[in-house]
């Protein structure tokens, strides 16, 4: 059974209609498949505002999953309802929708500023509208510095902004992001994180997705999890943390002494196991990471060590795919 976490944020189909206005995003048992191949299978959630993060490895079914709610495929089962209509039916809720596909598809030899103008102009804005909205959505992302260079010449980080642009010239109440940050150098990532995480505080909904749980957690809590093309969780990611916390954890540190280290840590009373995967380094075993987290730092000063590194390498969403799997088969 699917976990039900702390469900913050999201609007669920059995709410009253007259009390909360349909969601903007709500999937029915939709399954998506290709011949043999399964894309989604049976999936059913809604979201309404704010940011959420889809996670998943690679071949979870999140690209399959934005495919069909911006109409580039059909569901071969279920339904797929867009601010409560069938875009399937009505095609309407298309033009509420701003997309960024995970591949580039730019002509290197516009301008940035060119390039949003002619997308707004598709909209169906006149000129003098949509050079009023490409200058706004550039400063927005921060590249109203070189709105006016060639696209070619952009790092993949200003492209991966550009692209973000183009999703925003028609304002829609809908953001779907699929790994815009991948590829992209740390200065870059930080302000496309700024951008989105300004989106949601805006009112706007936006799908972010990625395979690396770090990114999603500095931008929202809500994270809807994919894995095997089927829904595993959905719900805040302080409440699965909540739920590792009860499971096995290490924490490897890089120390000058590592047994004199090791022998300060087994006397904390969460500290289970202390292990020598090398030389200069132990892995300290605990069912209460917060605690010993905590407790880490007066640790480390009684020891009289010195640390030069601490980490923690079931901290990522491999191991919650592995913990929340083997904890609902």
């Amino acid at each position: 059974m699917m976990p039900d976490l702390n469900q913050q944020g999201h609007t669920h189909a059995g709410d009253n209609p007259e009390v909360i206005k349909a969601p903007t995003v709500m999937l029915d048992h939709v399954s998506k498949w290709y011949g043999n191949i399964v894309g989604l299978n049976d999936v059913s959630l809604a979201i309404s505002g704010g940011v959420t993060g889809i996670l998943g490895m690679n071949g979870a079914g999140k690209s399959t999953l934005f495919k069909l709610l911006v109409g580039k495929l059909a569901p071969s089962q279920g339904t797929v309802r867009l601010f409560g209509i069938d875009p399937w039916k009505n095609t309407a809720p298309f033009s509420r929708i701003g997309y960024v596909p995970e591949h580039d598809q730019m002509y290197d030899w516009m301008t940035g500023y060119d390039f949003i103008t002619t997308l707004a102009r598709l909209h169906g804005y006149s000129r003098d509208e949509a050079g009023a909205k490409a200058t706004r959505v550039l400063e927005f992302v921060g590249l109203d510095d070189v709105m006016h260079k060639e696209i070619g010449k952009y790092s993949k980080g200003m492209r991966q902004r550009c692209k973000i642009a183009h999703a925003l010239v028609n304002d829609p109440d809908l953001i779907i992001l699929d790994e815009p940050l991948q590829g992209c150098d740390p200065l870059a990532r930080t302000t496309i994180m700024n951008v989105i995480r300004e989106l949601g505080a805006m009112g706007k909904t936006i799908l972010v997705s990625s395979h690396i749980l770090q990114e999603i957690e500095r931008i929202t809590e809500q994270i809807v999890i994919l894995h095997n093309s089927r829904l595993l969780a959905l719900g805040n990611v302080h409440a699965i943390r909540e739920m590792l916390d009860q499971h096995p954890h290490k924490i490897e540190v890089t120390t000058s002494d590592p047994r004199t280290l090791a022998k300060v840590m087994l006397e904390h009373p969460d500290v289970y196991g202390v292990s020598f995967p090398s030389a200069d380094k132990i892995l300290v075993e605990t069912h209460n990471l917060g605690s010993v987290h905590q407790a880490l730092p007066t640790l480390i000063v009684q020891s009289k060590t010195r640390v030069t590194a601490i980490e923690n390498p079931d901290d990522n969403l491999e191991s919650i795919l592995q913990y929340l799997v083997g904890g609902n088969r």
